[in-house]
């Protein structure tokens, strides 16, 4: 008897789950839901670093935060429905793509949505004025540009930029890593330092002497 019991409460028990699951004659429901992957394979850091992000499935929509690994929209969706994930408004300062967002709902095609983002990236660069020979080194970090004295005249105002491209809202700070092989040179502390807007920074003042 004892057995018995137990084998009906186990039926029981597996005719509940595979209910609420939509198992046996697939009907049922299931939540929709996906990942975020990280920065590069492997690796924990989610690509998305930006607020703003807006995903939408028809009527529903969603924002995943900085950092988030992963997303699920709150509504149930049926079994065998078709959903379709769009990205409806990109995060600031980012850009998103999807994979495997449109499918036909069953227990594999709901979880296996994938979200990418980049953080945008900018150029950072400004003016030297007075350099008249070679030599001088500005850094950023490990970054490093190396402005040319003007061929034409010697000492007139020339640009440069950096090599390496900075993510936008990311810090920067330039410094002189070294002189040119005459004169000296400074750098405005007006804006060597500080946050890289939404677009290309190319404000920075170098002087020589």
């Amino acid at each position: 008897m004892k057995s018995l019991l137990v084998r009906s409460g186990l039926a029981l028990l597996c005719a509940t789950i595979l209910a609420a699951c939509g198992g046996g004659n697939g009907s049922g429901s299931m939540l929709l839901s996906g990942v975020i992957l990280p920065v590069t394979p492997g690796s924990s850091v989610s690509s998305l670093t930006k607020n703003g992000l807006v995903l939408v499935n028809g009527t529903e929509s969603i924002s995943p935060l900085a950092g988030d690994t992963a997303f699920q929209f709150p509504n149930l969706i049926a079994v065998n429905d078709s959903f379709d994930i769009e990205i409806k408004t990109q995060p600031t300062g980012a850009f998103c793509t999807l994979v495997n967002n449109k499918n036909t709902a069953n227990i594999y095609t709901v979880q296996q949505t994938q979200v990418s983002c980049t953080t945008n990236t900018w150029t950072l660069g400004g003016t030297v004025t007075g350099l008249k020979s070679n030599g001088l080194l500005l850094s950023n970090g490990s970054d490093v540009a190396a402005p040319t004295p003007s061929s034409s005249a010697p000492g007139a105002p020339v640009s440069f930029t950096f090599p390496v491209k900075v993510a936008d809202g990311a810090k920067f700070g330039v410094y002189v890593l070294a002189q040119p092989a005459s004169g000296n040179c400074t750098i405005s502390t007006a804006n060597n330092v500080g946050t890289m807007p939404a677009g290309d920074a190319l404000g920075l003042t170098v002087n020589c002497i």
